[in-house]
């Protein structure tokens, strides 16, 4: 049993911190008396930055007193006072190696339950006045965590700390939080913990993907495979599908639903082999991986150009029996498929390939989630695979189809071939959906991708709910000046690491900050807008020269870099680097 000291809060004020302006809720202060509970923070409190602070999961900050004298000798400080962390709940009797994530505390008339462990920023730092705070209260297992109110009520200073309910995995603060930070290799751990109902979101969905890159970087991801095409069909007059399978009995390595398979084709006439990507249209746990192609003519602007070299490829000279070398399928854009939110697939032409697989896989899985297909085309003559998902949305309630043709035929018919003519717009989102609450798929050609972008953040979509494959540079999508990229704070970067990352030619210096996946991450987090497409190290499009420093790559580009460059979407840095961005 433990004993709340005292409630502290602030609201968020400004201060200049190396020349820049900060709006910060982090300087608590003690209170007297008894202070209303809300379900999403305490009466006279507030947060700055609402992504990272705050929130139904992050309600109430609680550290433990007996942290304090630890850090008065660590610091050789004695100034301490209540609040001193940022905390709103200064407590005794409650230390990061007993609370458990799940566990339920009845204070005052007031009834919480923890959340997660405490994620420290840079403006830790700046509260305690110590550079660098930030990676020694990391590494000292003493970061304290956040409630949740599961009952509203009041709390006071002296109240005591009733544990009313133990979560049943029982896993500590400390165990959840080395689990992201240090024991990364952890699967056990991380499966484990995915299984506390009471985890926030956030931390439950980093799992999540730690998990999903696990499976796929395998040792297979580094090697290709031989594939045989066993069957090739035609879905339209321009689009082909061709079933690859394993040459001998071993299984196809897995994929999540949405990701490309990596090809190097050996073409006649081509002085060395082409390194392409397709979506695989089929959704996972089949025998074989199925890619839809569409022959790319010359550009009608320029028929002195030569049509698409791989496409063309596989439509006049693949045919079943022959071999292709493919490493494991890879990619960024795949389906959340543990979420049961409404999902709305968006698509125009052969973009169609990755969602169909996360249809099939949706209705494959026996899921009720809701799914909207909304697709675009020329006509019948363009549009592949009309039937197969027509079909669906017979069967399965909870698919819903809508198809805007935008030339149609004469033979063409509303509500058989397509429901709509014109395009695939907001305008016709906004008629045919329920609300704009889902999360967004978009696969298509750069106007089509552009428009239903820009139109989804202005329908107030947040960006973080929009996801897209675009093989291209991201400045045809979209305006990253006019787009909040919450994910990616640039101030996060302040004190975390002591490599430092120099973006030359905008003459921005940060410090690496090891949340990031990425140099691009930490690029977009400094205001910076680099070009970039696939963000799997396939298509070069991020290359940059490398003045200085080495990089380590994350995941090993198919094609390496020209020589003195990088590639900025899957590389890290390993010492100090100088970048030409």
């Amino acid at each position: 049993m433990g004993r709340l000291l005292s409630v502290n809060v602030s609201l968020p004020k400004e201060i200049i911190h190396k020349g820049k302006k900060i709006s910060s809720g982090i300087f608590k202060e003690p209170v007297k008396g008894r202070i209303k509970v809300n379900s999403l923070n305490l009466e006279g409190d507030g947060q700055a930055d609402l992504l990272a602070h705050g929130g139904n999961f992050r309600a109430v900050y609680v550290y433990s007193y007996d942290n304090y004298a630890y850090w008065e000798k660590e610091l050789n400080r004695d100034d301490f006072k209540y609040g001193q962390f940022g905390e709103n709940f200064t407590v005794e009797g409650m230390s990061d190696d007993e609370i458990h994530v799940g566990d339920r505390f009845k204070i005052g008339s007031a009834l919480f339950e923890v959340t997660q462990p405490r994620v420290p920023c840079y403006k830790l730092a700046i509260k305690m006045g110590e550079e660098g705070f930030y990676n020694q209260i990391l590494s000292s297992g003493r970061l304290g965590f956040y409630f949740r109110v599961i009952e509203e009520g009041d709390v006071g200073a002296g109240d005591i700390i009733e544990k009313v309910s133990e979560d049943t995995q029982e896993m500590t603060i400390n165990e959840v939080n080395s689990l992201l930070y240090f024991n990364k290799d952890d699967f056990n751990g991380i499966e484990k913990a995915i299984k506390i109902k009471a985890l926030s979101p956030g931390w439950k969905t980093s799992f999540e993907d730690r998990l999903a890159k696990a499976e796929l970087s395998e040792q297979i991801q580094d090697k290709y495979i031989t594939l045989t095409v066993s069957k090739k069909v035609p879905e339209s007059k321009t689009i082909t599908s061709f079933y690859l399978v394993s040459e001998g009995k071993e299984p196809l390595p897995s994929f999540l639903p949405g990701q490309f398979l990596p090809l190097k084709l050996d073409i006649p006439g081509q002085y060395k082999p082409v390194i392409r990507t397709y979506s695989i249209s089929d959704s996972p746990n089949k025998d074989y991986y199925r890619l839809t192609i569409k022959r790319e003519p010359a550009p009608p602007n320029r028929p002195d150009l030569y049509p698409g070299v791989s496409s063309n490829y596989f439509h006049d000279q693949v045919e079943p029996g022959t071999k292709l070398l493919a490493k494991a399928p890879r990619g960024k854009f795949f389906l959340d498929s543990k979420s049961e939110n409404p999902v709305v697939l968006l698509s125009a032409g052969v973009g169609l390939t990755p969602l169909i697989s996360m249809m099939n896989a949706v209705v494959d899985s026996g899921s009720n989630r809701e799914v909207w297909f909304i697709h675009g085309a020329r006509n019948s003559a363009e549009h592949a695979m009309g039937d197969h998902i027509r079909k669906v949305a017979q069967r399965y309630d909870n698919v819903h189809v809508h198809v805007a043709y935008s030339k149609p035929l004469k033979e063409n018919l509303v509500g058989r071939d397509y429901d709509s003519k014109g395009y695939v717009d907001v305008e016709l989102l906004k008629k045919i959906l329920p609300g704009n609450e889902a999360c967004f798929y978009l696969c298509g050609p750069p106007p089509f991708m552009k428009s239903l972008f820009n139109g989804l953040l202005e329908w107030e979509v947040p960006e973080y709910h929009i996801n897209y494959e675009f093989f291209g540079p991201a400045s045809l999508l979209k305006d990253r000046a006019k787009v909040s990229t919450p994910k990616r704070e640039a101030e996060v970067v302040d004190c975390s690491s002591e490599i430092e990352v120099e973006f030359s030619r905008s003459g921005v210096k940060t410090n690496w900050d090891p949340s990031f996946e990425s140099i691009l991450d930490l690029a977009e987090a400094n205001g910076l807008s680099p070009d970039y497409s696939c963000r799997s190290g396939i298509c070069h499009t991020c290359m940059c020269g490398l003045e200085d420093g080495e990089v380590e790559y994350v995941e090993e580009p198919l094609d390496p870099p020209e020589e003195g460059c990088v590639l900025i979407c899957v590389s890290k840095p390993r010492k100090n680097i100088v970048v030409d961005i």
